[in-house]
C-alpha cells in the first residue's frame, strides 16, 4: 500500500529518520546532491553505507542561487570530462555560495568527507542527465520481514526544500515488486555511472575538491594580504589592445606606468562607466586618454579649452580614434550633434571647470554623458569643495545607485562631507578657529573625499614613479630621469624714481582700512538696494539664491580691488589698460543711472553704453520711451536685469563717482606726462641677458598672468632679444609648430631661433617645453599651484635635458634698500604682499622671511601635487612579488574563496573584516559586533589586511560566526533611499501638480520624478528650471512642452536604464579575517 507525503502533515526528512534505524544500506538517485539535504539527515546516516547517484549538473545565477540544468552539450563527452566538470562545479558551489557558512553545515561536510575516506559513502554521476528522485532504504535481515526495503519516490530532491519544503509530492512504497524494480534500475544506472567519490577515488577527490575548498584551510596572513592586493590592483591586459608606441608608430614611448594606467582606465570604465585621470602635470594624461579611446573604438566627443583644441586634433589623428573636438564654449553644439542612442566616449579635458551644477554648460554636459563612457582629465580633484567633486562624479554615476561598492550610498556620504565642509567654512568666517586648525580640518575632508572616489581615479605623481621599483627601472631603462627642481629664487628689482609713486598708488587702491580707497561700487549695486526684502524673490528667480548672489557681488568688488593691484604689480602697461577699462565701465553705469534711471546687472560680459542703446540717452517722450523699451527688452532677453535707480541708495551714485575720481587721479599721476620709464622691465632685461650669457643652451620661459603684460614685454624686447610670444590670442597652428620645434626636446625637427618664450598660462597646459631649463614668473606668484603647472611644462616625461631646473620670482624693492642693509621688510613690500596675496602676512617681518615665504608656499603646493599616493607602497610590493616571487603570488591566488583565519598579530581594530566583490567591484566591511558594521575604503581595509611573511594563522574563534553572519547579510545591501533636500522637494511638488493636471504626460512626469526623488541624478540647473515653471492654468501645457524640450524623456530613460542595470551583478565573498 502506498502512502503519500506532501510535507504538510509530516516532513519527508522525518519519514527518512523513522526508516533509517532499520537499515544498514541506503541508495539515493537524485537530480543533484545538495548539501542542505545531507545536513538534514547526516546524524541518522553516520553509521550507514550510502550510495548516491547524481543525475543532474548545477549552475549558479548572479545572486549565487543554485539551479539544476541538463548539460546537453556534454552528453557525448568522456567520462573523465564529466567527472572533472562535476568536481569543478562542486568546488565552485562550495566556495562561491554561502551553503557552508554555518557551523552545522561545516560539521555535516566533515562527516561527508570522513564517510568517503572510510568507504561508507560513494557518489557517482549518471552518464546521461536523469531527473528521477528515488530513495531506497534496504532493511536489515533482522528487520525485513516480508518487505526487503522501503522505496520513496516523487518530486523531492535531496535538498532542504525537498526534505522540508511545503510544495512537494512523494509516495512511500514497501511492496517487493516496486522495491526490487527500483533497485534493479538503480543498480543498472550505478554500473554505468562515473565514479565521483569513493574509497577507490578518494585521492583524486581530495586533490580535485577537498584541497580547493576553503573548509579547514588556514592560509598565512601574508598570502591573504597578497591575494587581496592582487584582487584589488591587478588588471589583466586585454588581447587586441595596443599601447602608445604601437599605435603611433613609435612616436610615443611605451612606459610601464602609462601602460598600467591605460589598462586600469579601461577596467574602471568597464566597472563604473567613467574614470578620472588625475596624474600630475607632465606625466601624460592626454596620452593615456587617447590610448583608451583607441582601444574602446567608440565614437568619441572631446570637450577641451580653446587653447587645447589643436592638440586634441593632433592626438585623435596620431592615436587613430574617431573623434570630434569641441571647445568648452560649444558644449550645446556637441550635445545637438551627438544626441543619438549609440554609445559614445566623452573625454572632458580640464574637467574641474564644470563643477557648478547650476550652469547650463554643466547641465548640457550631464545630458551628453548619460548612457555613455566618460573620461575626466583634471588636476587632483579631492582638494576642491566636496560639492564640486560630487558634480564631476555625477557625470558618470547615479548618486543613489552608484556602481561603487566601497560606500553604502554615494549621495549620502557626499552630503555628509558637504555639511562638514560648510561647518568648517562657517567657523572660518566667524574666526572661531586658528588657521592651523582650519587647514587640518580641510585636509581631513580632502582625505575623506580621496578615500571615497579613489576607485574611480588614476593618479600618480613623480614620487610614485620613483617609489614603485618597476616604474623607476622602466624609466631608467628608457633613458628617462627626472631633473631636480630647485627651490624658487627671489630676484629683486629696484623701483628707482618711482618708489614713492608706487607706495602712493598702493595706498590709494588697497589701503589698510578697506573702507577707504577703491570701493568697487560698480560691481555690487545689489548691496545698495533700499529694501532688499522687496527684491529677494526677484533676485532669486534671476540669479539663483539671493544671499549667495549678494555675497558674490561683494566678493567681486573685493576681487576687482585685488585684481587691480595684481595688474599694477604685473606691468605698467597692464595697469594702464585696467585703469582705462574700469573708469569706462564705471562711467557707463553712471550714465545708465543718470540718463535712464536704471541700474543694469548682468552675470557676465560687458554692459553696453547707455548712449548706444537709448535714443537721446533718456526716457522722456512717449515715442522715444516706446522705442527705448523695445531696446531694453532686447537686452533683457540677453540676460540683463534692470533695477530702477529710485530703488537704490544715493550712496551708490556717490561711491561710483568716488571710484571714477580716484581711478582718474591715479591715471593722471602715472600717465599725464606720457608713459613712464619702466624699472621692472629694465632690470628684467638685464637679468635674462646675464642668465643666457651664463648658460646659452638653457632657454627661458617667462610667464605672466596677463596677456597685456606678455604683449608689452614682447613688443619692448623683440628688437633686443630673441623672444617669442604665446597667449590664447596667439594659438595658431603655426605658432604651436614654432614652439614645438624651438622648445620641445622630443620634436623631430629642432630649430634654434629663440632663447626666450614669453607666455600666459594658456601655455601651462598641453605643451612640452623641456629644452627650457628656467621658469621666470614675471608677476608675484600668488597662486603656487599655478607655478607647479608652469614648471610641469619643462619638467616632462622625456629624455632628460637638464640636471636641474630653476624657478625665479620677481619682486620690487626700494632703491638703496640693499645698500643700507635694511633687514626689516619695507612698507612697500608689505603693502604689495598683503594686497596681492590677500592673506595674513604679519609674520613677514624681514626679507629672509619674505624669501622663505615663497619657497615654503611652493613646497606646500609641490608636496600637495607630488605627494606619494596612498596605494604606492601596495602597488610597489605587488609589482616586486610579480617580478621576483611569482610562485608566491600563485599560492596566494590558489587560496579558496571564502577562506577565513584568525590573525595572531594585533591591529588597531578588533572584530571581523570581510572582502567581497559585486561584479568586478570591490567591497570591504568591518564589524566589531553583530550590530555594528561599517563599509571601509580600500586604504582603510588594506592597512588591516597588511601582514608580514612570518605571521602565523589560527582558526577563527567562536565570536567569528555571529559577526561574520551579520556582515554577510548586509554586505551587498545599499541605502537607496535618501531624504530629498528643500530644492528637490519643491521640484517634486511642481511635478506632482503637473501630473494631476496633465495626465497625458504622466509617464514622462513619473520618470522625471523618479530621477529626482529616487536617484537624485538631475543637475541643479534643471531642478531650478522645474521650480520656476509657470503653472498657471493657461500656461501649464506650454510649460510642460518647454520642460520636455529641456529635459528630454530619452535623457531620463538613459538614467533609469543605467540605474536598473547596476544591481544585476554577481556577488561573492573572497576573504575574511578575525582581527585581534
Amino acid at each position: 500500500m502506498a502512502t503519500l507525503i506532501t510535507n504538510k502533515e509530516k516532513l519527508l526528512s522525518e519519514v527518512m529518520d523513522s526508516v533509517l534505524p532499520y537499515c544498514d544500506n541506503v541508495y539515493f538517485l537524485v537530480g543533484y546532491f545538495f548539501f542542505s539535504g545531507f545536513e538534514e539527515i547526516f546524524e541518522g546516516i553516520k553509521e550507514k553505507n550510502i550510495k548516491i547517484l547524481v543525475g543532474m549538473d548545477i549552475e549558479r545565477d548572479f545572486m549565487n542561487r543554485i539551479k539544476e540544468y541538463e548539460l546537453l552539450t556534454d552528453i557525448e563527452g568522456s567520462r573523465e570530462t564529466k567527472r572533472e566538470n562535476y568536481y569543478k562545479t562542486l568546488v565552485e558551489f562550495f566556495n562561491e555560495t554561502d551553503y557552508f557558512d554555518t557551523a552545522r553545515k561545516q560539521e555535516a561536510f566533515r562527516i561527508y568527507l570522513e564517510k568517503i575516506r572510510n568507504g561508507t559513502l560513494q557518489i557517482r554521476k549518471t552518464e546521461k542527465p536523469n531527473h528521477a528522485k528515488v530513495y531506497l532504504f534496504e532493511h536489515r535481515d533482522d528487520q525485513a520481514g516480508t518487505f526487503p526495503g522501503t522505496l520513496i519516490t516523487g518530486s523531492s530532491n535531496l535538498t532542504f526544500s525537498g526534505l522540508k519544503g511545503r510544495h512537494e509530492f512523494d509516495v512511500i512504497l514497501r511492496d517487493d515488486a516496486n522495491y526490487e524494480k527500483a533497485k534493479a534500475i538503480f543498480d543498472e544506472l550505478w554500473d554505468k555511472s562515473i565514479d565521483i567519490a569513493s574509497i577507490e577515488s578518494k585521492d583524486l577527490f581530495e586533490k580535485k575538491v577537498v584541497q580547493k575548498i576553503w573548509l579547514d584551510k588556514l592560509p598565512s596572513p601574508y598570502l591573504i594580504y597578497l591575494r587581496v592586493l592582487d584582487e584589488y590592483f591587478s588588471v589583466q591586459r586585454q588581447d587586441g589592445y595596443f599601447f602608445p608606441a604601437e599605435i603611433t608608430n613609435n612616436r610615443y614611448y611605451n612606459l610601464k606606468y602609462q601602460i598600467d594606467a591605460i589598462s586600469q582606465a579601461l577596467s574602471i570604465i568597464e566597472r563604473h562607466n567613467g574614470v578620472i585621470i588625475s596624474d600630475v602635470v607632465g606625466l601624460g594624461k592626454s596620452i593615456v586618454a587617447s590610448s583608451v579611446a583607441h582601444a574602446l573604438r567608440l565614437k568619441t566627443v572631446i570637450i577641451a579649452p580653446p587653447h587645447l583644441i589643436d592638440q586634441w586634433e593632433d592626438y585623435r589623428l596620431e592615436f587613430d580614434f574617431n573623434a570630434r573636438v569641441y571647445s568648452s564654449g560649444k558644449i550645446a553644439d556637441a550635445l545637438e550633434n551627438h544626441s543619438g542612442s549609440e554609445e559614445k566616449l566623452i573625454i572632458i579635458d580640464e574637467a574641474h571647470r564644470y563643477r557648478n551644477e547650476l550652469t547650463q554648460d554643466y547641465a548640457n554636459l550631464h545630458k551628453l554623458c548619460q548612457g555613455n563612457k566618460v573620461i575626466l582629465l583634471t588636476a587632483t580633484p579631492y582638494n576642491n569643495k566636496p560639492q564640486d567633486v560630487f558634480a564631476l562624479i555625477k557625470l558618470f554615476q547615479i548618486p543613489t545607485r552608484s556602481t561603487l561598492q566601497t560606500v553604502d550610498n554615494l549621495s549620502l556620504r557626499f552630503e555628509e562631507l558637504i555639511k562638514e565642509y560648510k561647518e568648517i567654512e562657517k567657523g572660518r568666517k566667524k574666526g572661531e578657529k586658528d588657521q592651523e586648525t582650519l587647514d587640518r580640518e580641510i585636509k581631513a575632508v580632502a582625505t575623506k573625499i580621496r578615500n571615497l572616489i579613489s576607485p574611480f581615479m588614476i593618479r600618480r605623481s613623480r614620487i610614485d614613479l620613483q617609489s614603485i621599483e618597476a616604474y623607476r627601472k622602466d624609466l631608467e631603462a628608457q633613458g628617462i630621469v627626472f631633473p631636480e627642481v630647485k627651490d624658487p629664487e627671489l630676484l629683486e628689482y629696484e623701483l628707482d624714481d618711482l618708489t614713492e609713486l608706487y607706495k602712493w598708488t598702493l595706498e590709494k587702491i588697497a589701503p589698510e582700512d578697506e573702507k577707504k580707497g577703491f570701493i568697487g561700487a560698480r560691481y555690487k549695486p545689489v548691496a545698495y538696494l533700499k529694501n532688499i526684502d522687496k527684491y529677494k524673490k526677484f533676485i532669486t528667480e534671476q540669479f539663483g539664491e539671493e544671499r549667495l548672489f549678494r555675497q558674490s557681488q561683494l566678493n567681486m568688488a573685493s576681487f576687482m580691488r585685488r585684481h587691480l593691484v595684481r595688474r599694477f604689480e604685473s606691468s605698467i602697461k597692464a595697469f594702464q589698460i585696467s585703469l582705462d577699462t574700469m573708469i569706462k565701465s564705471s562711467e557707463i553705469i553712471l550714465g545708465w543711472f543718470d540718463n535712464a534711471g536704471l541700474v543694469p546687472i548682468f552675470k557676465k560680459g560687458n554692459i553696453p553704453d547707455v548712449d548706444q542703446i537709448l535714443e537721446n540717452g533718456s526716457l522722456l517722450s512717449d515715442e522715444v520711451r516706446e522705442y527705448n523699451e523695445a531696446r531694453l527688452d532686447e537686452l533683457r532677453q540677453k540676460g540683463y536685469v534692470f533695477i530702477p535707480a529710485k530703488e537704490i541708495s544715493v550712496n551708490f551714485r556717490k561711491d561710483l563717482i568716488k571710484d571714477i575720481e580716484l581711478l582718474q587721479e591715479i591715471k593722471n599721476k602715472w600717465f599725464e606726462n606720457g608713459f613712464p620709464e619702466d624699472p621692472k622691465l629694465k632690470h628684467f632685461e638685464k637679468i635674462v641677458k646675464e642668465l643666457l650669457q651664463k648658460d646659452p643652451k638653457r632657454k627661458i620661459v617667462v610667464f605672466s598672468e596677463f596677456a597685456d603684460t606678455a604683449n608689452y614685454l614682447y613688443e619692448e624686447l623683440k628688437d633686443r632679444l630673441r623672444v617669442f610670444k604665446y597667449s590664447a590670442a596667439d594659438a595658431t597652428k603655426e605658432n604651436k609648430r614654432i614652439i614645438r620645434e624651438e622648445f620641445d626636446a622630443s620634436s623631430k625637427k629642432k630649430t634654434n631661433n629663440y632663447d626666450i618664450l614669453i607666455a600666459t598660462d594658456a601655455l601651462s597646459e598641453g605643451f612640452n617645453l623641456n629644452r627650457a631649463g628656467t621658469i621666470f614668473n614675471y608677476d608675484i606668484p600668488y597662486n603656487p599651484t599655478r607655478v607647479i603647472q608652469r614648471v610641469g611644462r619643462i619638467n616632462r616625461i622625456n629624455k632628460k635635458v637638464f640636471d636641474e631646473l630653476y624657478i625665479y620670482n620677481f619682486f620690487p624693492t626700494e632703491t638703496g634698500e640693499a645698500e643700507t642693509g635694511i633687514k626689516r621688510i619695507s612698507t612697500l613690500k608689505f603693502a604689495m604682499i598683503n594686497a596681492v596675496l590677500g592673506e595674513d602676512t604679519k609674520i613677514l617681518t624681514s626679507d629672509e622671511k619674505l624669501k622663505s615665504y615663497f619657497v615654503e608656499k611652493y613646497k606646500e603646493a609641490f608636496k600637495e601635487s607630488e605627494e606619494k599616493s596612498w596605494d604606492t607602497e601596495y602597488r610597489d610590493l605587488l609589482e616586486r612579488i610579480k617580478a621576483t616571487r611569482p610562485e608566491l603570488l600563485e599560492k596566494a591566488r590558489e587560496i579558496p574563496k571564502r577562506a577565513r583565519i584568525r590573525r595572531t598579530v594585533s591591529k588597531d581594530k578588533k572584530g571581523v573584516i570581510v572582502f567581497g566583490k559585486k561584479g568586478n567591484n570591490h567591497i570591504f566591511k568591518f564589524a566589531d559586533s553583530p550590530e555594528n558594521s561599517v563599509v571601509l575604503s580600500g586604504e582603510e581595509a588594506l592597512e588591516l589586511f597588511k601582514a608580514q611573511p612570518f605571521e602565523e594563522p589560527e582558526p577563527v574563534s567562536e565570536i567569528f560566526e555571529s559577526i561574520y553572519q551579520s556582515i554577510k547579510e548586509s554586505l551587498f545591501l545599499r541605502k537607496n533611499r535618501v531624504p530629498m533636500n528643500k530644492g528637490e522637494q519643491k521640484a517634486v511638488k511642481v511635478i506632482d501638480y503637473l501630473k494631476e493636471n496633465c495626465p497625458a504626460h504622466k509617464d514622462y512626469l513619473e520618470d522625471l520624478r523618479k530621477v529626482i526623488a529616487d536617484y537624485r541624478a538631475l543637475p541643479e540647473a534643471y531642478e531650478k528650471l522645474i521650480r520656476n515653471l509657470d503653472t498657471d492654468d493657461n500656461k501649464i501645457r506650454k510649460s510642460i512642452e518647454f520642460l520636455k524640450k529641456e529635459i528630454p524623456h530619452e535623457y531620463l530613460e538613459s538614467i533609469i536604464s543605467r540605474a536598473n542595470s547596476i544591481s544585476e551583478q554577481s556577488e561573492t565573498i573572497i576573504i575574511s579575517e578575525e582581527l585581534i
